[in-house]
């Protein structure tokens, strides 16, 4: 089966009405440049103009990616625009503050259309995966490790640009041996023709607001799914994104001030059809440059991007 990867670029909506993340542009343009190096065919929604579109035919030409597919999507056209808008207008003091940055700069209409992405890019007898367009950076890969990059030693590279201009920035973002035609190839056949999600352990009590905001016990196993990579079998995936497309407007309709992150939806989701997954438990996302935060025992996110990945099945 051919594979696809879906994303999207929506580096320039901070604050009202989208409430996205700022400060996003470089990193995220030029860790999809890496991510690309997998070969397969990449899709990549974004805005018009200079709202994301000429900012990736930019480094579509830099770096001739030919795999990659720039469609344009304006985040104002979103199917859940007017109902989060209304939602966090009613409730200023908890999504309108920008003194709470993990509610300000939280936009659920840009979490959520992973799925409609995902739909609309469907295909049968495909590998359909969602990767998130930033996600080639030092936070997630261990940036003095030959693992991952061929060109890892960026603590010389700042200290030779001290003042903060740098030349190839792109290098910055560039974890090239993670991101290649066999690694995919190598989580093709790790997912067994199953939904791959990757899963850290969390408590109940971590969803005890899902549950109460909801209505609902739910008994979650202590798996919490991550959003920055899942998918698989193209055909089981449209189970998935139908279960959860039909949550996101449970939510919308409920009448209290609930929002919430794509990951709790996965999670619920994967709670109820375990079958349906492929789940690989890490235990951070720290690695071994957070030289105080990771020992050799734990297995970070990264990992799963290690051509010698081991089952971790959950």
């Amino acid at each position: 089966m051919k594979s696809k990867l879906v994303t999207s670029y929506y580096a320039y909506h901070n604050g009202e009405p989208f409430w996205g993340q700022p400060n996003r542009e470089r990193w995220y343009k030029y860790s999809l440049a890496c991510i690309a190096g997998m070969g397969c065919d990449v899709v990549c929604y974004t805005d018009e103009g200079d709202l994301g579109y000429n900012q990736l035919a930019e480094i579509k030409e830099q770096f001739n990616l030919t795999n990659l597919t720039i469609k344009i999507y304006k985040l104002s056209d979103n199917p859940y625009q007017e109902r989060v808008v209304a939602k966090r207008l009613k409730y200023p003091e908890i999504y309108n503050n920008d003194t709470i940055i993990d509610k300000f700069c939280r936009s659920n209409q840009i979490y959520w259309m992973k799925y409609d992405f995902l739909e609309k890019e469907y295909e049968a007898d495909t590998y359909l995966y969602w990767i998130d367009s930033g996600l080639s950076h030092h936070g997630l890969f261990p940036s003095f490790s030959n693992k991952f990059s061929v060109e890892p030693d960026f603590a010389t590279y700042y200290a030779n640009h001290p003042d903060g201009y740098f030349p190839n920035e792109y290098k910055l973002y560039w974890y090239d041996k993670a991101f290649t035609p066999e690694t995919l190839q190598r989580i093709n056949e790790y997912s067994e023709n199953k939904i791959v999600n990757l899963y850290r352990n969390m408590s109940d009590n971590n969803f005890y607001t899902f549950n109460e905001k909801m209505n609902i016990q739910k008994d979650y196993g202590s798996i919490y799914a991550v959003a920055g990579f899942f998918g698989g079998n193209s055909e089981n995936m449209l189970n998935y994104i139908s279960e959860a497309k039909n949550l996101i407007d449970t939510i919308l309709a409920l009448d209290n001030d609930y929002l919430c992150t794509e990951q709790e939806i996965m999670t619920y989701v994967n709670s109820n059809h375990r079958d349906w997954f492929k789940n690989f438990k890490f235990d951070t996302f720290y690695h071994e440059t957070w030289v105080n935060l990771y020992t050799p025992d734990m297995v970070s996110f990264s990992h799963f991007f290690l051509k010698n990945l081991t089952d971790n099945n959950g």
